[in-house]
């Protein structure tokens, strides 16, 4: 093993990993092309997943249209998530519905037919957990390869919400038992955007057990959530 080149590259993974971040605005005249759609959905299509199962497909919409009326969507779902946060916590910070302008948009879907991949007792046991995690794993790299180009992405989880996934399955016409996962657009940003603060690794990693020096009681807990969450000062303006 060269460890020149190998520290080499686990440093150009740790930059990657640090400039991709989710990205609200999209500069809709500037296309993306098919090649760029391609190399993202390659790399995308080499994750992990329990048993192998690839429980992964992919739409690619680009039309306009289209991808308009998936915004519209997602907006009118919001509706009662916007009156939960507001009737629980006197405020709502929602992502907004820019990504309606990012040229790109993938779907990511599940089958779920997969878990037959599975061991019988890990079919039984965590099924469900596998499953997921095999469609985080390669929503992870999307974004990760379109950071690679210089792209933007987003999560749009909301795309697999009762009502949302409900009418994009009958507007894209996909067949059952798909499940939607997430909606990613791709596009180029529109604007600079902030890196969203992490905690220092020395907080989050324990040897040998857990240290419970760094464990977080409630008070701990609360101030994180207040500071560097969403929720907190760090969601302000979003």
């Amino acid at each position: 093993m060269n460890l020149g080149t190998t520290m080499m590259n686990i440093d150009e993974l740790r930059q990657l990993t640090i400039q991709r971040r989710s990205i609200r605005g999209y500069d809709e005249s500037r296309e993306v092309s098919e090649e760029a759609i391609r190399a993202i959905l390659e790399c995308a299509r080499w994750a992990p997943s329990g048993g192998n199962g690839q429980p992964w497909e992919f739409i690619i919409v680009r039309d306009q249209t289209t991808r308009h009326k998936i915004a519209d969507i997602y907006l009118k779902q919001l509706e009662p998530k916007r009156e939960m946060d507001l009737a629980v916590r006197g405020t709502a910070k929602m992502t907004g519905d820019g990504f309606r302008h990012a040229p790109v948009h993938i779907i990511i879907l599940g089958d779920p037919r997969v878990k037959e991949a599975y061991p019988i007792r890990t079919k039984l046991e965590k099924a469900d957990s596998h499953f997921i995690t095999g469609l985080a794993n390669v929503t992870l790299l999307i974004h990760l390869a379109a950071a690679s180009l210089g792209l933007a992405s987003q999560y749009v989880s909301d795309a697999n919400s009762p009502y949302m996934e409900t009418l994009l399955k009958a507007m894209l016409k996909i067949p059952e038992p798909l499940r939607i996962y997430h909606l990613v657009p791709i596009g180029y940003a529109k604007g600079n955007f902030a890196t969203p603060p992490r905690r220092e690794l020395d907080e989050i990693v324990h040897f040998e057990q857990y240290d419970m020096n760094k464990y977080r009681d409630d008070t701990a807990m609360e101030r994180f959530i207040n500071t560097l969450t969403l929720q907190g000062s760090y969601g302000k303006g979003r």
